[in-house]
C-alpha cells in the first residue's frame, strides 16, 4: 500500500512540474482530487478484502433503484422520479452511491430533501407501506444504516455521489430488497428535540420511493463516466472563472 501511494504522489509531483505557471494552481487542485479519489478506492477495497478474507473484482456488487412517484400522493404533488446505483467494493467495505432524481417542486436553490432506506420493499400502497428506517440494530436516527442524509435540490433536480456510506449490499443487514424513500422535508439529524427526531428526523411525507436490487456493472460505469466529465466542466469553469 505504502509504494503504491508514494508512486501515486510522485506522478503527482511530477505531472505538475511542466505546467506553465498561470496553470498551475489550477492542475495542481485537479491531480490532488483524483489522486483522494483513488487512494479512498483503494483503501476501501483493501479494507473490505481484509475484513473478508478475500476480495477482487469478483467481490464487487452493484445495485440500482429506480425512483417513482408515491402512488397515495395527489395529481398536484410533486412528481419526483430518478435512479440511486450502489456500489460495494468487497464484503465489509462502506458503499458508494450516484443519486440522480428530478421533478421536486419549485423551490429556492438549495432546499433539501432527506432520503432514507426504510424496511420493506413493500410498494402495494405506495411509499407509505415501506415501514419504518430499516434499523436492524435498534439504534437512533440518524444512527440507522440507511440514513443518508440531505440533498440539496437545484432547479428541480438533485445529482450527487456520495462514498462511505455504512449500508451494505450483503451479509445479514442488506439493503438489497428494502426501498429508499424520498422524503417532502429536510432530516433534522436527530436534533427535532421530539421522539420522531430520533425515529425518521421528522422528515415529513414520502414523495417517493423505489425497491434496491442487485445489478450488474454496466449503470455504474456510464454514471462514473458521465461524473467525471461533470467535474472536469466544473473544474475548466472554476479555473476560467480565476
Amino acid at each position: 500500500m505504502l509504494p503504491l501511494l508514494c508512486a501515486c504522489l510522485l506522478l503527482v509531483a511530477g505531472a505538475s512540474g511542466g505546467s506553465d505557471v498561470s496553470d498551475a494552481s489550477c492542475n495542481m487542485e485537479e491531480q490532488i482530487r483524483d489522486l483522494q479519489a483513488k487512494v479512498t478506492e483503494i483503501l476501501q477495497v483493501v479494507t473490505g478484502q481484509r475484513a473478508a478474507g478475500g476480495g477482487g473484482p469478483d467481490a464487487t456488487l452493484h445495485a440500482s433503484c429506480h425512483v417513482r412517484p408515491s402512488s397515495t400522493l395527489d395529481a398536484a404533488a410533486p412528481q419526483v422520479t430518478g435512479l440511486v446505483l450502489f456500489r460495494q467494493l468487497a464484503p465489509g467495505a462502506r458503499l458508494e452511491a450516484f443519486f440522480e432524481m428530478e421533478g421536486f417542486q419549485a423551490e429556492p436553490n438549495g432546499s433539501s430533501h432527506a432520503i432514507h432506506v426504510h424496511q420493506f420493499g413493500d410498494l402495494s400502497q405506495g411509499c407509505d407501506s415501506t415501514g419504518p428506517h430499516y434499523n436492524p440494530l435498534s439504534v437512533q436516527h440518524p444512527q440507522h444504516p440507511g440514513d443518508f442524509g440531505n440533498f440539496a435540490v437545484r432547479d428541480g433536480g438533485l445529482w450527487k455521489y456520495r462514498p462511505g456510506l455504512a449500508a451494505s449490499l450483503s451479509g445479514p443487514y442488506s439493503i438489497v430488497g428494502r426501498a429508499v424513500v424520498v422524503h417532502a422535508g429536510e432530516d433534522d439529524l436527530g436534533r427535532g428535540g421530539n421522539p420522531a427526531s430520533l425515529e425518521n428526523g421528522n422528515a415529513g411525507r414520502r414523495l417517493a420511493c423505489c425497491v434496491v436490487g442487485l445489478c450488474g456493472p454496466a449503470p455504474w460505469a456510464r454514471q462514473a463516466q458521465e461524473h467525471a466529465e461533470r467535474k472536469k466542466r466544473r473544474r475548466e469553469s472554476e479555473c476560467k472563472a480565476a
